[in-house]
């Protein structure tokens, strides 16, 4: 017969799941007056990953929305948008809406990780609007 004891594990174990399958993961929002500083960051980052060789370990996306003043920074370790994509195709297009215009449409996360390190994608609208996705 199953006690206490194991219903205290069983009760824990979702959280604790969900908390280990989210390591890793990080999402930021912010207002900001000015993205330039941030973007620039950014930018510097991708032009020095892209200098050194190595498998990217994760996927990097940062959006400026200047008619809000949001600036929304996302990372996903290579892992865990496998474990989400489930090895279909990585339509980064659609999740970003149409400021991509289709550029990831149909490239799966398999051969983008065989990429290596830099940028993706850098899209900048007419409102204003950019969009950096890059492998870490």
């Amino acid at each position: 017969m199953k006690g206490p004891a194991f219903m205290k594990k069983k009760t824990l174990f979702g959280p604790v799941a969900l908390s280990l399958l989210l390591v890793g993961c990080f999402v930021e929002v912010r207002k900001v007056s000015d993205a330039g500083p941030e973007l620039a960051r950014a930018r510097a980052e991708i032009q020095e990953l892209a200098r050194t060789p190595g498998r990217a370990k994760s996927v990097q996306v940062l959006v400026y929305d200047p008619s809000d003043g949001e600036l929304v920074r996302v990372s996903v370790p290579l892992w865990l948008a496998r474990k989400a994509a489930g090895e279909a195709d990585f339509d980064l297009g659609e999740e970003l809406g149409e400021k991509l215009e289709g550029r990831l449409r149909g490239i799966r996360l398999s051969e983008l990780e065989k990429v290596g390190r830099g940028a993706l994608v850098e899209v900048e609208d007419e409102d204003g609007t950019q969009v950096l996705v890059w492998l870490r």
